[in-house]
This record gives structure tokens, sequence and C-alpha cells, in this order.
């Protein structure tokens, strides 16, 4: 860590998330100062009355003073004064003064005692209270000029020592309670950098590993997504045929593979160039995300070649979702001269139904029937679709329960 100069402790010290930090740290410390004042206090008044008889009310009134003030202080920093726990501390410190002071003068016998007091005070303070420095120098000021107007008032025989010794140990109290303060703030200074630090570190983690999580996803998008079309790949496909696969395992599902191709599509990128046929591509894609369900998923299986994958209830509906497909492609009248008789893009599709009775079928053998199917569709004219010369209907078999192909009519 850099080191810090002195500036820079009462620079950091100044600002005011240090000041914030510090406000809790002020708090628990004024009060737990609050309750060591209080029991101060009380054992004060129980130690000294025995010695002391003739001053007994004195002290006791003095000490219960204190206490009360103190006892009021916790409950202020806790409520009302929770946002201005210096200024709190710093009226129970001269209440605490001035009560000393009171004492001393208030009988001759006890002046050497208030006289400790006031010097040990000072250090207490620096020790204890993680105030700010200005709040602590002018505590220290204020303290002096009671010690001061002690000093000079007292008898001279009940002081211990003389005028010029005390005043000398005051200000020595003085300097290390200074000292002291400014030790404590740069520890606490040090923590807090620290603190800081930690908390930049680990939001500067948190956001590397959103950008990491974020690049991972994009990488995954691009390994798994056709930069066409944006529909997914061949890649994303063969994961996802045994995601198929397994589920027709478990679950005994039934799914529908289509492979459809766009017909004399060579046509559209000898007469019109490549980008017309990209962008005839880029609409096919669309138009295939738009009339499939949310579950059923469209691949761009190469060239102008595309695949869907559908969940069936019923081995009939992967008929209904290949005539909706072909539509669909028909319905969007994009021109293609080369492509008599329909003179727009169509598209061919073959398509099988996977199900219980194929999971022991290679996923080839899968996709080399749907591609058999195709180019039957090729054969017969086009703009059509054509189911699997072995598919059967799995519902409206005749009473002979022999199968028959699977047939619909063309729209």
């Amino acid at each position: 860590m850099t080191e810090l100069r002195v500036a820079d402790y009462f620079a950091i010290a100044r600002t005011a998330r240090f000041r914030v930090s510090q406000r809790r740290l002020m708090r628990d410390s004024a009060r737990q100062g609050m309750l060591l004042a209080t029991a101060v206090a009380v054992l004060g008044s129980i130690w000294f009355v025995p010695f002391h008889p003739a001053a007994g009310v004195l002290v006791v009134a003095l000490n219960a003073t204190v206490a009360l003030v103190a006892m009021g202080g916790y409950v202020a920093i806790g409520s009302v004064g929770r946002r201005y726990p210096e200024v709190v501390v710093f009226l129970v410190l001269a209440a605490v003064d001035g009560a000393t002071i009171a004492l001393g003068f208030g009988h001759r016998g006890l002046a050497f005692v208030a006289g400790g007091y006031l010097l040990v005070l000072p250090i207490v303070v620096a020790l204890f209270v993680p105030w700010r420095t200005s709040v602590h120098v002018a505590w220290l000021a204020m303290h002096a000029a009671g010690m001061a107007a002690f000093v000079g008032l007292a008898d001279q025989g009940s002081l211990p020592g003389g005028r010029d010794e005390l005043l000398g140990l005051f200000a020595v109290a003085v300097v290390v309670s200074q000292s002291g303060h400014v030790t404590n703030l740069r520890g606490r200074v040090l923590g807090f950098v620290q603190i800081e630090r930690i908390r930049s570190l680990n939001r500067q983690s948190r956001r590397d590993r959103v950008q990491l999580d974020d690049l991972n996803t994009a990488l995954e998008h691009s390994a798994t997504t056709d930069s066409l079309t944006g529909l997914r790949n061949r890649s994303a496909l063969d994961v996802d045929i045994a995601t198929v696969r397994s589920r027709i395992q478990r679950q005994t599902e039934s799914y529908g593979l289509l492979i459809l191709d766009l017909d004399h599509f060579k046509s559209v990128n000898d007469r019109l160039g490549h980008l017309a046929g990209d962008d005839v591509l880029r609409t096919i894609g669309a138009a295939l995300t738009r009339v499939l369900r949310p579950g059923d998923t469209a691949y761009r299986y190469g060239g102008e070649e595309f695949a869907v994958i559908v969940r069936l209830a019923r081995p009939r509906d992967a008929v209904v979702v290949a005539e909706r497909i072909r539509g669909a492609i028909e319905d969007l009248r994009i021109p293609n001269p080369g492509n008599p008789p329909y003179g727009n893009v169509t598209a061919s599709i073959g398509f099988v139904v996977v199900g219980p009775r194929n999971r022991d079928s290679a996923t080839d053998a899968w996709f080399g029937t749907a591609d058999a199917a195709l180019y039957r569709a090729k054969d017969l004219g086009r703009n059509r679709c054509e189911a699997a010369r072995d598919m059967v209907m799995a519902e409206g078999r005749g009473s002979s329960d022999e199968p028959r192909p699977m047939q619909w009519a063309r729209r």
C-alpha cells in the first residue's frame, strides 16, 4: 500500500465518507464511555465518602450529577443525538470538567484528587474518544482553560506540588493527548483506507465477473448462432438433438424433425447477387422464428437449408407444422423468377417423426430419412411437404390394423 503523508491523513479524515464511516464507531465508543463515566461516578462516591465524611454531601451530589449527565448522554446518543454523538460527548465531558473543578474548590482535602482527574482526563479522552481533530482541539482548549482557572484559584497548599509544576504536568498531558489522538486517528484512517480498497477490489471483482459472464454468454451465443440469420447453427443442432434423444428415452416424448430447402435458390444469387441472397435468408429465418411455437426451434442447416425441431402431442401434428412453415415462406412473395412456375421463393420440406420406437436409431438415420423425404418433395414438383416413407399415423388406423402412409391435402 502506498505510504500516506501526514497531510493525507487529515485530508481523508475530513471527507464525508470517512466521517460517515466513523459515526457508528463514535456512537458505540461514546455510549461505552457514558457507561464508564457513570460507573466511575458511583464508585467515586463509594470510595471517597468514608475518607472525607465532611464532604460526603458534596461528593455524592457532584458524582450523582455526573452519573445523571452521562446516562442522559447515553440515551441521547441512541435517540435524538444519534447523528451528533460528538456534540453529546463534548457536553458530557464539559459537565465532568465542571464537576471535577467544583469538587476541588468545594473541599480543600479533595483538591489534589480533582487535579489528578484533570491531568488524566485528556489522555483517557485521546485513547477512547474517536472524534474529529477539530473537536478534540476545541475540547482541549476548554479543558485547559478550566485547568488554568482551577490551578490559579485553588489554595496553593491543597494542590499536589506547586502551581508551576502542576501546570507543567498539565502541558505534558495536553501534548500527550494530542499525540495520542493523532496516532488513534492515523490508525482509523489506515483501517478506513484498507477497507475502502477491499471494497473497491470487491466491486471491481464483481464487475469483472459480470463482464466475464457476459463474454462467456456472447461466446456461447456466437458458437451456437448463425451470424447471418440469427437462428441456431449446426453445432447447436447437434447438442439439441442429443437433448431430444434424452427426453425421448426418459419421457417417451415424440418430436418432429423437419428439413427444408429453398427451391432454386441459386438463381437468386446468380441473378440478384449474393447480398440479395443473404437478405432472403435473413427474411426466411425471421419467418421461421415467427411461425414456430415457443419451445420449437429452427436452425440454419447449411447454405439454403434449414432444420426445425418441434415437440409433438401426436404424430399428425408434424403435418400441420410443416404446412404452416411452407405456407409462411410462400406468403412472403419474395421474387425468384428462376423458380417456375411459382416465380417466388418457395421451400420443399421433408420430415420425420421420432419417438420411443426410434430411440435406438442413429442420429444420422433420422436426418437421412428426413433428407430422403425432402428430395422426394423436390422430385414431386417442389413447394410441398413430404413425410418419411416409413412414418405411419399413430391414430386413425383401419380395422385391419395395417399401417397407412401419412397423408394430407396441401393448401
